[in-house]
């Protein structure tokens, strides 16, 4: 898959472009790959596991929405928007109800108390901490292969070191051979690529750009209240 460019304003999302072209396969693999593990979370984590296995759970939840062609269409004609976890959310309660009238009409499950269906706060943040990580590192991985494409996996590397790990320029500098003086511009680049990497991602669930640019600020400072 082609990278993006630093400038994604203008770029029509994966989702829209492959619903445009009848690609409803290649939407629901990109869907539900980033979506399996915190939608599992939110279950395990939630009134949810009482009903059924997470793993059950959401595997039964994508197999009875996405195998509807228009899930997705309808998910993008929202008024005013949804973003897309809150969509799947909304759903997995939904579909944890047809589930549970199911196994009482079979009288497996006779005495479950309803699930409600509202999100619930505590379950719902661990969902937004393991998106907000997928995302990252999806955009992550995509400044990688941007920087070994282009042969400068070094700097991708300085950055990496800096940030994350924490090392001073001078130490890099040694390690990477790369001048502890041009350091920070190759930082601020590596950290602009990023950012517009997230916001691409981010363009694929969030239409309203105040939304995505508070969203964007909680993958990169961590902040749990982003979508408060």
């Amino acid at each position: 898959m082609p990278l993006l460019d630093e400038f994604p304003s203008t770029h029509r999302t994966l989702l829209e472009q492959a619903l445009e072209q009848g690609d409803i396969a290649f939407a629901r693999r990109h869907v539900m790959a980033r979506a399996y593990g915190p939608l599992c979370l939110y279950a395990r984590a939630s009134s949810l596991r009482s009903i059924a296995p997470a793993e059950d759970l959401v595997g039964g939840f994508f197999a009875s929405r996405f195998g509807r062609d228009d899930y997705l269409a309808r998910w993008l004609a929202t008024n005013p928007p949804l973003p897309l976890r809150r969509w799947l959310v909304n759903g997995l309660l939904l579909h944890a109800r047809e589930y549970l009238a199911a196994e009482r009409r079979a009288r497996r499950a006779p005495t479950l108390a309803e699930p409600p269906l509202d999100i619930e706060p505590g379950p719902w943040r661990s969902l937004e901490r393991a998106w907000r990580d997928g995302v990252l590192q999806a955009s992550c991985d995509r400044v990688s292969e941007l920087y070994a494409r282009e042969g400068r996996t070094d700097a991708w590397r300085l950055f990496m070191r800096h940030i994350i790990d924490g090392v001073a320029y001078p130490a890099l500098e040694a390690e990477l051979a790369i001048p502890a003086a041009s350091a920070p511009m190759i930082t601020r680049t590596a950290l602009r690529r990023l950012r517009a990497e997230i916001n691409a991602i981010l363009a694929e669930e969030f239409t309203d750009p105040a939304q995505r640019a508070r969203e964007l600020d909680a993958i990169l400072f961590d902040d749990g209240d982003a979508d408060a």
